[in-house]
């Protein structure tokens, strides 16, 4: 199975009463991300400079006793509306993560976003030893992110509640 063909991908969003500008500064620190990932353990800045397009950040990994560490890269960056970054390789990426910022009549809807691209990784390991188990597996996953993205979102939502 090709992941990279099929481009799973699986988001979540939910509707918050504050403004873009507070919300939009704790979306955009991939510092925060531990804090909400069972998977996540740490992230690091590559560089002392402003996030932007091109900056890098590494994470390190752990799921079941496996460890890794990955560098994303910033592939989209809107300021107060939208914040993407690439893991892996450009040329051959694991996967694509975002967060999108909607202003609305109620507040400010916030979505995150995953799409899982085939690079190497844990899924594409087992891909690979068990093909016919492909599906069933990207599935799990993908229903295990949302699970994860949507706690992420409610932290973030209150880290910014706690700093308005």
């Amino acid at each position: 199975m090709d992941l990279v063909a099929l481009k799973p991908n699986s988001f979540t969003s939910l509707t918050t009463d504050l403004s873009l500008e507070s919300i939009w500064g704790v979306v955009a620190d991939p510092l925060l991300l531990p804090n909400f990932s069972s998977e996540l353990q740490a992230v690091r800045l590559n560089s002392d400079e402003p996030l932007g397009l091109g900056a890098q950040f590494e994470g390190d990994q752990l799921r079941g006793e496996r460890r890794w560490t990955t560098t994303s890269t910033i592939t989209g960056f809107e300021p107060h509306h939208f914040f993407e970054w690439t893991v892996g390789g450009l040329e051959n990426p694991v996967s694509k993560w975002s967060f999108l910022l909607d202003a609305n009549d109620a507040g400010t809807t916030l979505t995150h976003m995953v799409t899982l691209l085939g690079g190497p990784s844990p899924l594409s390991d087992f891909i690979a030893l068990r093909p016919i188990e492909a599906e069933k597996m990207i599935q799990e996953r993908l229903t295990s992110l949302r699970e994860r993205m949507a706690i992420t979102i409610a932290g973030l939502i209150e880290i910014a509640r706690s700093r308005c």
